[in-house]
């Protein structure tokens, strides 16, 4: 089975609702799921005795009190009793096939990292998890409804126990370190599979407050740059190596992991090779260049 692990925020106004169903969903997965809540947000003791998950409060956090990411995957690692874990954030709804997906990917890979899309949905009630009807409407109408985001936004990671080593404090809920995961995996060799046309995973829609500050426009300049502490923060341990899904290098469609070998995708590869090696930028930027002359030919020819 796995480990889930999140930190959520205080369970107040509409994260309340948001909150209590992405935490439901998970537990919906399987009574053998293990869940960690990590923090002292306010409500999480309460959400994780309710659902039988590990609460641990005692987590690094940044000047500004939010946790850090280095710090929450040491301590899944440790405490995690399951070789597959899987952080996500509190927002998140998963579907129960979602459970499917990461064993195909386990069964495949001796080491991965599993990202995917994210659908945006406003969902205002608490949704009830036992009522098997209920839940089968909630997915029908969700995928009529919800509308597909960026594929730079990533809001869960796969990953087997100790494989994702040397994690920055990246600030949570702050932009820039989903992106760098992926370029990380990229980095090491990693195989990444993005599952997102086999599963719908539904992210409920809600106003960006970071911890207490209220969404005005001092949290980023007018071309979307954090400019608030803990955002410039991760912004400069990320720097240019960022990636996003359209950089996984394996696919899985109807249960089935396909390499990425379309011509977009090698295109866009070409392009990211001295981002993930930038020691390797002089030569990497040679071999794409003839690489493209070679294929050009190669089309004009036919």
């Amino acid at each position: 089975m796995i480990t889930i692990f999140g930190t959520p925020k205080n369970f107040e106004g509409i994260f309340k609702i948001i909150q209590i169903n992405a935490i439901k969903s998970w537990r919906s997965l399987s009574e053998d799921v293990e869940i960690i809540i990590f923090g002292k947000s306010e409500g999480a003791q309460k959400i994780a005795n309710e659902v039988s998950a590990i609460y641990y409060p005692n987590i690094k956090c940044s000047k500004n009190g939010v946790p850090l990411l280095s710090d929450l995957f040491y301590k899944a690692n440790k405490i995690a009793s399951f070789d597959i874990l899987l952080f996500i954030n509190s927002d998140i709804l998963l579907p129960k096939r979602f459970i499917y997906s990461i064993r195909n990917v386990k069964d495949k890979f001796s080491n991965f990292l599993l990202v995917g899309h994210r659908w945006d949905l406003k969902v205002e009630n608490l949704i009830n998890f036992n009522e098997a009807s209920t839940v089968s409407s909630f997915w029908e109408m969700s995928e009529i409804k919800s509308k597909k985001a960026s594929p730079a936004a990533i809001d869960y990671f796969g990953f087997r126990k100790n494989s994702l080593k040397k994690i920055p404090d990246f600030v949570v809920g702050r932009p820039g370190y989903d992106n760098w995961l992926i370029w990380y995996a990229r980095r090491n060799f990693i195989p990444v599979v993005d599952i997102s046309e086999e599963v719908i995973v539904i992210h409920q829609s809600h106003h960006y407050n970071f911890h207490n500050l209220k969404n005005d426009p001092k949290i980023f300049d007018r071309n979307k740059i954090p400019i608030e502490e803990d955002g410039k923060k991760n912004r400069k341990l990320h720097g240019d190596k960022v990636l996003n899904l359209l950089d996984a290098d394996f696919s899985m469609l109807n249960g089935r992991i396909i390499k990425n070998t379309s011509k977009e995708y090698v295109y866009r590869n070409l392009g990211k090779l001295s981002i993930i090696f930038p020691e390797f930028s002089f030569f990497l930027n040679i071999y794409a260049k003839l690489y493209r002359m070679l294929l050009y030919k190669s089309i004009g020819s036919n």
